[in-house]
C-alpha cells in the first residue's frame, strides 16, 4: 500500500533550473528531495559545473541543510558502446558528496553482453559510494521496454541495481501494471510520476512528448491507480511533469503545481484504496 510516499522534484519539471535553485524550488513545493542533474545527458551540452567543484558541493550541501531537502536521484549516467565507466568515478563522488541515494542510468549499447558488462562496471563503481543505480526505459531509446531494462538488470547481476518506472515510457512502450507486477519488488528503484492521454503520440513525437508535454497526475488517462497497486509498498515517487505551458513560470511557481498535483491525486488513489 501507498501510504507515505517519499516525494521528489524531477529535474525536468524545472528544467533549466541550477542545483541550489532546484533545490529552493523543491522546498517550496513541499518535496522531500530533489533529482539533481550534474552529468550532461548525451544530447545535450548544459553543464552546471558541479562535478568536483568544492565550492558548488558546498551551495549545495548547504542548500539542503537550509532547507530540509534531500537528494534522491543523480542525473544521467548514458552507457555507450564506447564509454569508460572510469570516467564517471568523479561523478559518482560528487553525488554521494551531497548526499544521493540513486544515480540514474540510461544503456545506449545495442550489443547485449557488452551493455550487461558495462552497466556492471557501474553500478561495482557506485557501489564503492554506496549508492543505487536506477536504469531507465525509454520507447525512443536503444533500451526500450521494462522486460529490457529488467533483463539487464538481471544479467549484470549487481545487488544495488534496479529499475527506474516511468508513468509515461511504461505506457509508451505497451507496458502495463501487469508487467510491472511480474517483477521481483527489489528489482524496482523507484518510480517517475506524470499523467498523459490515452493514446500516444507518434513514434518520432514522443521524445518531445516526455521532455515537454506531460500532464499532472490525475489530469490525463493512464492506469496510474493500478500503477501504484503493482509498484512495491511506499515506493520513492520522482514527480516528473515537464509542460510547454509552464515555462514562462519559475522554478518555484512549477515545483509548487507539481508538488500540489502530486499530493491531490495520492490523497485521492489512497482513499479509492481504503
Amino acid at each position: 500500500m501507498q501510504t507515505r510516499n517519499y516525494l521528489s522534484l524531477a529535474y525536468l519539471t524545472v528544467d533549466g533550473a541550477a542545483p541550489v535553485e532546484h533545490i529552493e524550488a523543491a522546498s517550496a513545493g513541499s518535496f522531500d528531495a530533489a533529482g539533481l542533474r550534474i552529468v550532461p545527458p548525451s544530447h545535450l551540452a548544459i553543464d552546471y559545473g558541479v562535478v568536483g567543484n568544492p565550492t558548488a558541493i558546498r551551495d549545495i550541501k548547504r542548500a539542503c541543510e537550509r532547507t530540509g531537502v534531500g537528494v534522491l536521484d543523480i542525473e544521467v549516467f548514458t552507457l555507450n558502446a564506447d564509454t569508460d565507466v572510469g570516467r564517471f568515478m568523479p561523478a559518482l563522488e560528487t553525488s554521494a558528496e551531497i548526499g544521493a541515494s540513486f544515480v540514474q542510468a540510461v544503456s545506449e549499447d545495442p550489443d547485449q553482453q557488452r551493455a550487461a558488462d558495462r552497466f556492471a562496471s557501474l553500478c561495482e563503481a557506485a557501489a564503492s559510494f554506496a549508492l543505487r543505480v536506477a536504469l531507465e526505459f525509454m520507447w525512443f531509446r536503444q533500451l526500450q521496454t521494462i522486460e529490457a531494462a529488467a533483463a539487464l538488470v538481471n544479467a549484470a547481476g549487481r545487488a544495488n541495481a534496479g529499475v527506474l518506472v516511468d508513468a509515461l515510457h511504461l505506457s509508451r512502450s505497451g507496458g502495463s501494471p501487469a508487467a510491472v507486477a511480474a517483477l521481483p519488488p527489489k528489482l524496482i528503484a523507484y518510480m517517475q510520476l506524470c499523467d498523459g492521454p490515452a493514446k500516444a503520440p507518434r513514434r518520432e513525437d514522443l521524445a518531445r512528448e516526455a521532455r515537454n508535454e506531460r500532464l499532472p497526475p490525475g489530469e490525463g488517462a493512464l492506469w496510474l491507480d493500478e500503477l501504484f497497486d503493482a509498484l512495491p509498498d511506499n515506493v520513492p515517487i520522482s514527480v516528473e511533469v515537464p509542460r510547454r505551458v509552464d515555462v514562462g513560470r519559475s522554478a518555484k511557481e512549477r515545483a509548487v503545481l507539481a508538488g500540489d498535483a502530486a499530493r491531490a491525486y495520492l490523497a485521492k488513489y489512497r482513499a479509492r484504496r481504503t
